[in-house]
């Protein structure tokens, strides 16, 4: 009796929590859609300076995992990193507030620059699935958007969020212009019918894969990376995408969506194992992250060796 007790309790405070955590994040959504969106952006970055600097959200992790990634940066400028790092994550957010007002299908190309879509185009056209490699790196959130929005809707692998309100409502803006969200846990019989109807794919490749995962390099530090891309690859001859959404001069919706890298299997074998493919594009978004590192999740724990 007194388990049952105790579990009712456990269950029941998990559940105010999450949802009084969901109410404050609706409640700065709506704050922020109802002002413009230069004031909504002058209001995200006071709360970039509240999380970083006064709350100091994570900042041991983050300064520890910027400091391994640019050794030779004075702490100014390890700072400067994570300073700009928290801006770019509340931007990230008045986006998310404001897209569906701000960015349709009549105006989109006035925020958006697409670059080097060629290759991965034509092969939706073909009607050959297609495998968007990407990180938590920009605003991915937005290109999912956008892509939707122009007729190229992906089917994106997603961690569900812990917080089962905050999941649904993220779910709602991801769905709005036709993307399919596939559970991360359950993923295998999804990924396999994507695949063979020739649908578009995009999975987050810096994500943590623990004791499942291939051993590869990130940064100079060891990483464990998920086997799927070399897998599906290789099965279904789906070329394979590193792609980026990267802000212009920091202004919201500014962007250029670009694939950086398209690599066809058939035609580069010497990239198909999977530890190959983990390295290949571990060393792409690199590449790309050294570029814009404050547009980047350094938050984000990947580096940890529990394998």
């Amino acid at each position: 009796m007194k388990n049952t007790l105790d579990f009712r309790f456990t269950f029941r405070n998990f559940i105010v929590k999450n949802y009084i955590i969901y109410i404050l994040v609706r409640l700065i959504i709506s704050i922020l859609q109802a002002i413009s969106l230069e004031k909504a952006t002058q209001f995200g970055d006071f709360l970039a300076w509240l999380c970083g600097d006064v709350l100091k959200i994570r900042r041991r992790l983050v300064e520890d995992n910027l400091r391994h990634a640019f050794p030779e940066c004075s702490e100014a400028e390890i700072r400067g990193m994570e300073r700009g790092m928290w801006r770019h994550l509340f931007r990230m957010l008045v986006e998310t507030a404001f897209a569906e007002r701000k960015i349709h299908l009549t105006n989109w190309k006035q925020y958006v620059t697409l670059r080097n879509e060629v290759p991965p185009l034509r092969c939706i056209y073909e009607r050959r699935p297609v495998i968007f490699a990407t990180g938590h790196l920009g605003n991915f959130e937005f290109a999912g958007y956008v892509l939707g929005l122009i007729g190229i809707p992906a089917y994106t692998v997603a961690r569900t969020l812990d917080n089962p309100y905050l999941d649904h409502y993220l779910g709602t803006y991801r769905r709005s212009t036709g993307q399919a969200i596939i559970p991360k846990n359950h993923a295998s019989s999804m990924l396999q019918q994507a695949m063979e109807f020739g649908k578009t794919l995009a999975i987050l490749t810096d994500q943590h894969a623990g004791k499942k995962g291939v051993r590869s390099r990130s940064f100079g530090r060891t990483v464990y990376t998920h086997k799927v891309i070399s897998i599906l690859a290789q099965t279904y001859d789906a070329p394979v995408c590193i792609a980026s959404s990267i802000r212009q001069r920091g202004e919201p919706f500014h962007f250029v969506i670009e694939v950086a890298e398209f690599l066809e299997v058939r035609v580069n074998p010497e990239h198909a194992g999977t530890r190959e493919m983990a390295q290949w594009y571990n060393d792409n978004m690199e590449r790309l992250i050294r570029q814009v590192p404050d547009q980047y999740w350094w938050l984000h724990n990947r580096w940890r060796d529990d394998k």
